[in-house]
């Protein structure tokens, strides 16, 4: 006997009983006289769950949130130091930048470069770490809170499994790779680690689609959201989001985890591959068909 719940309403409990039993599980009220309460019981551990749902939802109470145990798994990783240094060190930079006097003219320095200047023109004029640094600024409380909660479990995880330098190089290319579709798509004053984001995300996800082995999956739930998200930004209705950002670091964390994938090229190599382009493709044609097709990078040429 397991027990679902207590009441003192007779009725009502019987009810219970009744919807119970007409839903497939077997149900039966204990009535405890001493103290006049009813409780609600199953036989076997397979009901009590739906039974445990039915009765919170008829008294009204709020069902419990439901952890993915995918998540759960990750969150049991250890700690990170470049992770967690990278963490840090954007939380620090986002405190400077938005709440000092120096922080605008940081943001500057750290952008890749200045409307006013020609395509590319600090970089090719020996600028090159503002090909990466737009990764680590933040223009928000929420921006960065977001980002940093998602960098935070997805770096420990990509850092515990594939090691510092294959969380480097990931970070690497699709910062770089993200940032410049973005700064070609809209110009350069933007920011935000979401370009690695999608980078991190992708690989992870087609990681474990191609290498069944890996003990670490993502819900399908968040791939779901991940892919929609992306989707939704697309129609503007959010106002200015790099759009093209998000699908550099998804392009470029999807190629990367068919390149670390173990297994020798089969179709779902190429069904990933295929569909890594088309995200990118997809993505850039719509920016260009909301921009009239006058790209940033068209202002030069």
């Amino acid at each position: 006997m397991l027990v679902v719940g207590e009441l003192r309403d007779k009725k009502m409990i019987h009810t219970m009983k009744d919807e119970l039993q007409g839903m497939g599980v077997f149900a039966e009220v204990r009535h405890i006289e001493k103290e006049d309460i009813y409780f609600l019981t199953v036989e076997t551990a397979e009901d009590l769950p739906k039974a445990q749902d039915y009765f919170r939802v008829k008294m009204g109470f709020r069902k419990p949130i439901e952890v993915d145990q995918e998540w759960v798994k990750i969150k049991e990783l250890p700690r990170g130091p470049v992770t967690y240094a990278i963490t840090i060190g954007c939380a620090v930079l986002y405190v400077i930048t938005a709440y000092t006097e120096m922080g605008k003219h940081l943001q500057s320095v750290l952008f890749m470069g200045s409307p006013e200047t020609g395509f590319l023109y600090e970089v090719s004029h020996g600028q090159l770490w503002r090909l990466i640094t737009p990764i680590f600024v933040h223009l928000s409380i929420l921006h960065i809170l977001f980002n940093m909660l998602w960098f935070k479990d997805l770096g420990y995880l990509i850092e515990n499994r594939f090691g510092k330098n294959n969380l480097f190089a990931l970070i690497g290319i699709s910062g770089v790779i993200s940032n410049l579709f973005q700064y070609c798509v809209s110009g350069p004053e933007f920011g935000g680690m979401s370009g690695v984001l999608y980078g991190m995300l992708g690989f992870v996800w087609v990681y474990k689609k191609i290498h069944h082995d890996f003990e670490y999956a993502l819900p399908a739930r968040d791939i779901t959201i991940m892919v929609g998200w992306l989707l939704l930004c697309l129609t503007g209705f959010l106002g200015p989001i790099a759009n093209a950002a998000h699908a550099g670091g998804l392009f470029v964390g999807m190629l990367f985890a068919i390149y670390k994938a173990p297994e020798k090229w089969g179709h779902l190599h190429t069904k990933y591959f295929s569909l890594a382009f088309l995200f990118l493709a997809f993505t850039i044609g719509i920016e260009g068909l909301k921009l009239g097709g006058r790209y940033f990078l068209l202002l030069w040429l």
